[in-house]
């Protein structure tokens, strides 16, 4: 097989956009803090050669049959395997990050390290648990709300701005919420939230406020 300058650049393509593709879906399965250009490049550098390490066994195997026979079919081949390693890759990284469970086996061997994630906000939307909340705004009034999949918290360091996907009217006793069927949701700036506070009560338990009100 002969490499000219078009191969070159497949080649070239193959070994680098790896770590493109790995450190996007990571950052979009973890926040991840804001890091210098060099940085950045760095990081993709090395799992472009994890990937390119791990997917190697293919790329032998493809050149040792598709290389000399059907270069239309090499190159497709090629690629397949880079996007498929990638992808996979992406997931399992971003899997353990989102799991800590390199935090985890050093807590096991007695071994601190220090949490990446950027922020405690961070920390906490980055589960995606839902929960009901109770957002205290700047002015001193309350939102009471339902944070679900259809709710949102922003990732970005300087926009820290939520919607919540359910408000509710008023509290009934210690543990349950009246939902207003009306409501669509409700955005909260940044410039508005004070603190906000999480409970660990499940949607179920909460009452429907067109039930209450016929009682």
């Amino acid at each position: 097989m002969t490499i000219d300058s078009l191969s070159i650049v497949f080649y070239t393509s193959i070994f680098i956009l790896p770590g493109f593709i790995i450190r996007s879906i990571i950052d979009t399965m973890n926040p991840s803090k804001k890091t210098s250009e060099s940085v950045f490049f760095l990081s993709c550098l090395l799992y472009s050669l994890a990937n390119c390490a791990i997917c190697s066994w293919a790329y032998i195997l493809t050149i040792k049959y598709f290389a000399d026979n059907n270069i239309a079919i090499y190159w497709i081949v090629m690629l397949v395997i880079t996007l498929i390693g990638s992808i996979v890759l992406s997931v399992i990284i971003g899997q353990v990050k989102q799991r800590r469970l390199v935090n985890k086996l050093a807590d096991l061997l007695g071994i601190k390290l220090i949490d990446p994630t950027p922020t405690a906000w961070d920390y906490w939307f980055s589960k995606r648990d839902a929960s009901l909340m109770l957002v205290t705004l700047v002015d001193g009034s309350e939102v009471r709300g339902w944070f679900g999949n259809e709710s949102f918290a922003s990732s970005d360091l300087d926009e820290r701005d939520i919607f919540i996907e359910k408000v509710y009217l008023k509290l009934i006793g210690n543990e349950q919420w009246i939902a207003n069927p009306e409501n669509n949701g409700i955005y909260i700036s940044k410039n508005l939230i004070k603190h906000i506070e999480f409970f660990s009560v499940k949607n179920e338990e909460v009452i429907n406020y067109e039930t209450d009100k016929r009682k």
